[in-house]
């Protein structure tokens, strides 16, 4: 009796390219080789013969690239905060995958056999609105491949958007060398890449001439949030001053929530104020009534707040609290938090003016938001600063693909970027997202950090999201030849006359 045939599943090969690009993906440094692992999940979905297989292949990709993306997320939030909260954690996982799959199957079901050109520009678009709304999540945007390579300079003209596109654009070209003229795809492939690379390399060398004190606290946030992390400002105060006596500093940078009272109460402001030295530092908001994450500036009094503007989801706030309050109250209670659990954000954009430094401050999840540090530029910064908490991240790789996402900001906006953790990652980065010193974390200290005041806007800071608008009116012509396609072998009555019309659509189209 002759055994039953072994079936595999037609998904399994896009499970195994989803796990390709997880491995590879940012941090590591061949995330430059992302468009290889994308041109195949660009195959497979322009080639699967019904929406249904489709739908899986690209779900099965997407679930195996965050699985492996965000395996970090579970392990670290169940080891911080026990099994219940890493279970809740790992509901993420498939949930971001639904954020990849469901827009890319409705691009092939859109554009059909168009599909190969428009998956870049839906890309963009994707992206973009990622970063919107409650659920805002920007980890595994496409453009982040290119952080460690010199492509990331093209940042400066167009964003992250430029950069997805590029890296999409690319895996499209490749998806299509076995369907049209090679040679012409492989020319534009190296006359992208090498182009980009070549104007790339061409970053000048730094020369800051400033020094920034990073202090690097390294207090458990889970002794800090239940009240047994000792007294932090005499901590804080006791390290600056141990820093100050290294040498000569301009500006003096303390983590998120370093302190746990606001720098303006009498109980605070005259230790800060006897340091005689511009600081910036994380507190809670001052707001009467609210609860808010804040960065002040501190020089002879409180120049300045910045609060918290993007609030990481279930972390900060409860996303769609009439509707998901119920479930979450019995989470809350078992980690202890109070009811009422939440944060208000901030609304404005406030540059903080410490000495001759104009500060745009984005406080730990908020650096992997592009437009905050845009907004901060416009406003007048001539220097960025990421205060952070990372701690909560554990020992994953959370913590290194968040520091390495913030470096774009630095290259988008041409300033100098200081950045002070908890636990780390402290470290500086110039204006053309180069580590010019970088700290060890999981350790208490302070550490000098060379830095300078940069002027003038980037082509990404005068034009905002040009790229994401331009790839909508891409999608918009594209959906015009398609529907024109359609419109065109309804109405033709024979083959002769179908063929005849669209080569006369073609010839129209190149004119």
């Amino acid at each position: 009796m002759a055994s039953p045939e072994l079936t595999l599943p037609p998904w399994l090969p896009d499970l195994l390219g989803g796990a390709i690009l997880g491995l590879i993906f940012l941090p590591s440094t061949w995330a430059w080789l992302t468009p290889l692992p994308l041109a195949f999940l660009h195959q497979r979905l322009f080639s699967g013969p019904t929406s249904r297989l489709a739908a899986q292949r690209g779900f099965a990709f997407s679930l195996a690239f965050f699985s492996f993306h965000l395996a970090w997320l579970p392990l670290s939030l169940g080891e911080r905060f026990g099994p219940v909260l890493g279970f809740l954690a790992l509901l993420i996982i498939p949930a971001a995958a639904v954020t990849w799959a469901a827009p890319l199957l409705l691009c092939r079901a859109a554009f059909g056999r168009l599909t190969l050109l428009a998956l870049p520009f839906t890309w963009v678009l994707l992206e973009y609105l990622r970063l919107m709304g409650p659920l805002a999540f920007g980890w595994g945007a496409p453009g982040y491949a290119l952080t460690n390579t010199p492509l990331a300079q093209l940042a400066s003209l167009g964003g992250v958007p430029l950069l997805t596109l590029l890296v999409t654009g690319s895996a499209s070209l490749l998806a299509a060398l076995g369907r049209h003229n090679w040679p012409l795809i492989s020319t534009v492939l190296l006359a992208l890449w090498g182009g980009s690379w070549w104007w790339g390399r061409a970053a000048p060398v730094a020369s800051p001439e400033r020094t920034a004190l990073l202090v690097q606290g390294n207090v458990n946030p889970v002794e800090k949030s239940r009240g047994q992390a000792g007294d932090l400002l005499s901590r804080y105060v006791t390290l600056t001053r141990q820093g100050l006596t290294q040498g000569r500093v301009e500006l003096v940078v303390w983590p998120e929530s370093a302190i746990l009272t606001p720098p303006g109460e009498l109980s605070v402001l005259p230790i800060l104020e006897a340091l005689r030295i511009p600081l910036l530092l994380g507190a809670p908001g001052d707001v009467p009534g609210q609860a808010r994450n804040s960065a002040y500036g501190v020089n002879a009094g409180v120049v300045g707040r910045q609060d918290k503007r993007v609030l990481v989801p279930f972390g900060e706030v409860i996303p769609f609290r009439s509707v998901l309050g119920a479930l979450a109250r019995p989470v809350l209670q078992s980690l202890g938090y109070p009811e009422e659990f939440g944060l208000t954000p901030g609304r404005k954009t406030q540059v903080l003016a410490l000495g001759e430094a104009a500060v745009g401050v984005q406080i730990c999840y908020e650096s992997t938001f592009p437009r905050l540090s845009r907004d901060a530029v416009e406003g007048g910064a001539n220097v960025l600063a990421v205060i952070s908490n990372d701690a909560w991240f554990g020992r994953g790789q959370g913590a290194e693909q968040h520091f390495q996402m913030g470096r774009l900001r630095a290259i988008e906006a041409r300033r100098y970027l200081l950045r002070a953790g908890n636990d780390g990652v402290s470290a500086v980065i110039d204006p053309w997202g180069r580590v010019l010193r970088r700290f060890p974390r999981g350790q208490q200290g302070t550490y000098r950090a060379p830095f300078g005041l940069m002027t003038g806007k980037t082509p990404y800071v005068r034009y905002h999201d040009w790229m994401v608008m331009l790839s909508g009116l891409a999608l918009a012509g594209l959906g015009t030849v398609r529907f024109k396609r359609i419109q065109i072998r309804r109405n033709a009555r024979s083959p002769e006359e179908h063929l005849s019309a669209l080569q006369e659509l073609n010839t129209t189209e190149l004119r």
